[in-house]
């Protein structure tokens, strides 16, 4: 004698439990807790029901995903200034070698007479504005030299301009991070003046 084998299942609506033979599954009958039409079917197999996984899976995944992210973000920061600091160092390098090629005579117009000041083992060069082949700017350049054995911070150079009459018409000024020490920094500040004819030194300072 065949032995009838029961399922069990929950209704639809109510979702109270109903058992029932396996042969009937599929088919549509009155629940018994609440007698609405319900369909007898098989319930998700328990590795199925996603709701039921681990909170702290999730919790490591999650993490997992946000450490990538702050490695991703960390490096590109990273590669950047380091780009940043090698642009510096190779444009540095290309003004000093520019300025030992050419050498302070070969700029025009030269400004008038304007002999080497030393301040605080800073020593500034004669001023001279240049207007670079296909430029319609102009810069006033010269030469900071560190004289001293220590680093030097902030460094600002700040012009007076002066006219063909030598009258002041305006002021320019330059920036520079920092200067090793015996190193020369070739400043370029620019002048806005269109009738700026010559450029003194007015100051130089540096952060405290």
């Amino acid at each position: 004698m065949k032995q009838t084998k029961y399922l069990k299942c929950a209704c639809q609506h109510c979702g109270g439990r109903i058992e029932f033979p396996a042969e009937v599954i599929g088919h549509v009958f009155d629940c018994p807790h609440c007698a609405q039409r319900t369909e007898l079917t098989l319930p998700p197999p328990p590795e199925l029901d996603t709701e039921q996984a681990s909170p702290r899976s999730r919790a490591w995944i999650v993490a997992g995903v946000v450490i990538l992210l702050i490695g991703v973000v960390g490096s590109a920061v990273a590669m950047a200034w380091l780009k940043r600091v090698a642009a510096r160092n190779q444009s540095r390098q290309a003004a000093l070698a520019r300025a030992n090629a050419k050498g302070p005579s070969s700029q025009a117009p030269a400004a008038k007479d304007n002999s080497t000041i030393n301040t605080n083992s800073l020593t500034v060069s004669r001023i001279a504005l240049d207007k670079p082949k296909g430029s319609t700017l102009v810069y006033a350049t010269g030469i900071v030299r560190n004289e001293s054995d220590r680093q030097r911070f902030g460094v600002k150079v700040e012009l007076d301009l002066f006219d063909k009459a030598d009258v002041k018409i305006g002021t320019a000024s330059d920036y520079q991070q920092l200067i090793e020490p015996k190193a020369e920094w070739r400043f370029r500040a620019l002048v806005i003046e269109p009738k700026a004819a010559s450029a003194k030194l007015a100051a130089i300072k540096e952060d405290e």
